[in-house]
């Protein structure tokens, strides 16, 4: 368990920082959570919670390589892991934080289309994810704050916004200086063209990101670009134009260079069209 809540830790810390900095660490937590779930099944076949492990570290392995964009192996331990969190659940049905892998994997399972279209119809069992994540933030002992933020991003993808905002509410208030629980509020107001609202949550968000060492410039230009576009749409020219050229000053990492180029061409854009705006 140790070996795999640790492993959460650094997946969590470079989510948070868009960056690679504990990569090895984090492959090496992983490795030796699985290693050590298969000793205990050998040992003990009907351990339920070294199937939840064992299916976590799968899990996190699957995010990894869809992060990579290696889909096939994404899929792989996806399958992987969803087969263990099933077993786990069998062997004690009183396991709720399993639900919430095997909800993600019900809703992701069905979006996998849009990306592996020559998969099978699947059919749709998004509302089913969703019902089981909700089991596990109620009643797992682990997964009830990351159930509610992936539950967050879900509900975004899925377009519920509404409950979307109240549960990124929430998590804003109950964690108000971390900036992990700050993207999905602005997010929400970005998609519905609410540009006021939106404006607000990124200068909330660009202040606590460069309050903290700098991992990755890719948050930074990123929030810049994101709050320079909804100050232009709300006819803020000459604060929008000043922050896409920040963006654009802000050197940038090899490994971000490719991942940047249409925010950047956006960032020039809206450089061009403010100054136009102010000319009028």
């Amino acid at each position: 368990a140790g070996w795999f809540l640790k492993a959460g830790l650094y997946q969590v810390m470079m989510t948070d920082r868009e960056c690679d900095s504990w990569a090895n660490q984090y492959n090496r937590t992983l490795d030796s959570a699985i290693i050590f779930s298969d000793m205990s099944l050998a040992e003990n076949p009907k351990d339920a919670w070294a199937r939840f492990i064992r299916g976590g570290a799968y899990s996190y392995l699957a995010a990894r390589d869809a992060r990579n964009k290696k889909y096939l192996s994404a899929l792989n331990h996806g399958l992987k892991a969803v087969s263990d969190f099933k077993k786990a659940v069998e062997l004690d049905p009183q396991l709720y934080d399993a639900y919430l892998g095997i909800g993600l994997y019900h809703y992701f399972r069905t979006r996998a289309i849009s990306v592996l279209k020559w998969l099978p119809f699947i059919g749709d069992h998004r509302d089913k994810g969703i019902s089981q994540i909700d089991i596990s933030i109620a009643r797992g002992r682990f997964t009830n704050v990351m159930g509610r933020n992936g539950l967050v991003w879900i509900l975004i993808d899925y377009e519920k916004y509404d409950r979307a905002l109240t549960l990124a509410e929430g998590l804003e208030r109950e964690f108000p200086k971390n900036g992990f629980f700050f993207w999905a509020k602005p997010e929400i107001h970005w998609r519905r063209r609410n540009w006021a609202e939106a404006a607000r949550g990124y200068r909330k968000l660009l202040s606590l990101i460069e309050s903290r060492p700098v991992f990755s410039n890719y948050n930074r230009v990123m929030v810049r670009y994101r709050l320079a576009k909804s100050l232009y749409e709300s006819g803020e020219y000459l604060e929008a134009a000043a922050l896409a050229q920040e963006a654009l000053n802000i050197p940038s990492d090899p490994s971000m260079v490719s991942r940047l180029v249409i925010e950047r061409k956006h960032c020039r854009e809206i450089i061009q069209r403010s100054r136009e705006k102010l000319k009028g």
